[in-house]
C-alpha cells in the first residue's frame, strides 16, 4: 500500500510520500523490515522514539511519532497519540476486518474467558463459525493459535480478524486492551459488561478510573450495536445508566423483572429464567457449579439470543459446555480431588472457595502466591477469604514478574504472620507445594490451586513440569505408575 494512502487517515495527504510503498506496520523497532513503517510508542518501560534510528537503519521507510523537531532520512509523520494512530493505520491497511463479522466484546473483572467460551459454544452448536480471542487462547477458523495476552495488540488483532473467515468473532476486552488502545479502531456488534471489582489498582488511579477505561468498549459499537449489561452489579447499574443516557441501546440481565434476561429462581441445580420479549419461562441445568458461572451463562444467553441463535439451541449448548481449562478445572484419581482456577481477584477467589464450600467435601486445602508487580492492596483481602473458606492454607510462588526470589519470600512471610494461628504453610517451590498437599490430603478432601489456571510456569521449579496441571499429572504418574489423571 502506497504511504499516502495509508497515512490519510491520520495525517491527511502528503504528497512527498506519494510513491513510498508500505509492506507492513511494525511498533517494534526489533521487527522492522525493509519497506516497513515504525510506529513509536510511548511504553510503561520503553519510549519507542529512541529506537527510531535502529527502525530506520533496518529498513523503515517512514516514522510516526508524537515528538517534534526530528530531521530523518526518512519521512516522519507527527501525531498527537501514536497508539490511536496504530490502530487507525492497521485499521486501513487491513482494509477495516471487524466489518465483516459479528463482532462481540466482553468485558469485567471476572467471568470473561469462560462467558466467552460460552458464546463460542453457543454459536458452532447452532453451525455458526466463531473465531475466539481470549486469555487461554485464540481460535480462528476452527485453528488454535497461542494467546500472548488477554487482548493482541491491534497489529496482530487486525492480521488475525482478515484471516478469519468466520461469521463471528468474540474476544475479551480487558482494561490494559482497552486502556492502551489495543482495540483502536475496531467496532463491535455486541457489548457485553459482566462485572467490576477489585483488581489492577496498581494500574488504574482507582474503581473510578478502573469503571472509566471498561466502558470504553461501548464508544467501539457499530451504530446499531448493543450494550449487554450485567444488571446485577452496582457498576453494571451506573454503566447502563450512562449509555442510556447516550441514547444507545441496552439490554440487561439479572435478578430483575425489568431485566430483558431474568433469572427468577434455582433449585436442585435447575435454573428458571424468563425471557422479558418473549414472556416466555425456560428451565436450564448448568453443567458447571457456583453463582459465578451462572451469571456467565446468562450473559452468554442474552448476547447470543440477541444475535439470532434459538433460545432452544442456546439451552442446549449451555448445558452441554465442556468448560473452559483452568476455570474450575477439575483432576480426579484414586481419591485425590484438585480444582485449578485462575482466581486472582478477591470476588473470583471468594465465588470459587464459596462453591468448593458448597460440595460435599471432607477438607479445603488452598495453594495459591502473590503474582509480582501486580496490585498488592488485594492480597489482604485474598488471605482473609482463603481463611474463611479453607482448612489449610499453602503459600507459594507464583510469576515473579521481575520481582526478586528474596523480596517475595519476605512478602509471603509476612502474609504467614498475617494469618498468625490459621493452618498456614509456605513452601516456596509451588510443584513442591502441590506435592506436599497431595501427600497429606484425606479421602474427600479438595485441593484448590488458584492464581494461574492453565498459564505455564514462568521460572523453572524443582519438579520438571510445565503448569499445574503437568504436575499434578507428573505425581499421579510418579506415585501411581501410571500417566492417567
Amino acid at each position: 500500500m502506497k504511504l499516502k494512502n495509508l497515512i490519510s487517515s491520520i495525517a491527511g495527504t502528503n504528497e512527498n510520500v506519494a510513491d513510498i510503498e508500505v509492506v507492513q506496520i511494525q511498533f517494534k523497532s526489533r521487527n522492522v523490515k525493509k519497506g516497513d513503517i515504525f510506529v513509536a510508542i510511548k511504553g510503561l518501560r520503553h519510549d519507542g522514539h529512541n529506537f527510531i534510528n535502529e527502525a530506520i537503519s533496518k529498513g523503515a521507510v517512514a516514522v510516526i511519532g508524537e515528538e517534534n523537531n526530528y530531521s530523518l532520512p526518512v519521512p516522519y509523520i507527527k501525531v498527537e497519540d501514536t497508539r490511536k494512530a496504530l490502530g487507525r493505520l492497521a485499521k486501513t491497511l487491513y482494509r477495516d476486518p471487524s466489518l465483516i463479522h459479528n463482532m462481540i466484546g466482553i468485558t469485567g473483572t471476572n467471568g470473561k474467558t469462560t462467558t466467552a467460551y460460552m458464546v463460542k459454544h453457543i454459536f458452532e452448536t447452532a453451525k455458526e463459525s466463531c473465531s475466539l480471542f481470549s486469555t487461554v487462547s485464540n481460535f480462528v477458523n476452527g485453528i488454535e493459535l497461542m494467546s500472548t495476552a488477554t487482548t493482541p495488540d491491534i497489529l496482530e488483532l487486525n492480521n488475525m480478524l482478515r484471516m478469519s473467515t468466520d461469521k463471528n468473532v468474540v474476544m475479551e476486552v480487558s482494561s490494559h486492551g482497552l486502556h492502551q488502545k489495543r482495540v483502536e479502531g475496531l467496532e463491535f456488534n455486541y457489548g457485553v459488561f459482566t462485572n467490576l471489582t477489585h483488581d489492577h489498582l496498581d494500574y488504574h488511579q482507582d474503581m473510578d478510573d478502573y469503571f472509566n477505561t471498561k466502558a470504553e468498549l461501548f464508544k467501539l459499537l457499530k451504530k446499531n450495536g448493543e450494550a449487554i449489561i450485567n444488571s446485577s452489579c452496582p457498576w453494571g447499574m451506573k454503566l447502563m445508566n450512562q449509555l442510556k443516557n447516550n441514547r444507545q441501546t441496552v439490554f440487561s440481565y439479572g435478578n430483575s423483572e425489568n431485566d430483558d434476561l431474568q433469572l427468577l429462581c434455582t433449585e436442585a441445580g435447575i435454573s428458571k429464567i424468563k425471557v422479558k420479549e418473549s414472556n416466555e419461562i425456560f428451565e436450564i441445568k448448568m453443567p458447571m457449579p457456583g453463582k459465578h458461572n451462572l451469571q456467565n451463562a446468562l450473559g452468554a444467553i442474552l448476547c447470543t439470543l440477541r444475535a439470532g441463535v434459538k433460545i432452544q439451541n442456546i439451552i442446549y449448548a449451555v448445558e452441554n459446555f465442556p468448560g473452559v481449562p483452568g476455570r474450575f478445572e477439575e483432576i480426579r484419581h484414586r481419591g485425590a480431588n484438585f480444582i485449578l482456577d485462575y482466581a486472582h481477584t478477591p470476588d473470583g477467589l471468594e465465588n470459587l472457595l464459596q462453591t468448593v464450600k458448597s460440595m460435599k467435601q471432607n477438607r479445603i486445602i488452598h495453594i495459591f502466591g502473590f503474582r509480582g508487580n501486580k496490585d498488592k492492596t488485594k492480597r489482604l483481602d485474598m488471605l482473609d477469604i482463603s481463611a474463611k473458606y479453607c482448612d489449610e492454607i499453602i503459600l507459594t510462588f507464583d510469576d515473579l514478574n521481575g520481582v526478586s526470589k528474596d523480596l517475595m519470600v519476605t512478602d509471603l512471610e509476612k502474609a504467614v504472620k498475617y494469618l498468625e494461628s490459621r493452618n498456614v504453610h509456605l513452601i516456596i517451590d509451588r510443584t513442591r507445594a502441590i506435592e506436599y498437599a497431595w501427600k497429606n490430603s484425606e479421602k474427600g478432601d479438595h485441593i484448590v490451586i488458584t492464581g494461574k489456571g492453565p498459564e505455564p510456569y514462568e521460572q523453572e521449579f524443582e519438579i520438571p513440569t510445565d503448569n499445574d496441571a503437568g504436575t499434578i499429572k507428573y505425581l499421579f504418574s510418579k506415585y501411581y505408575n501410571t500417566s492417567k489423571a
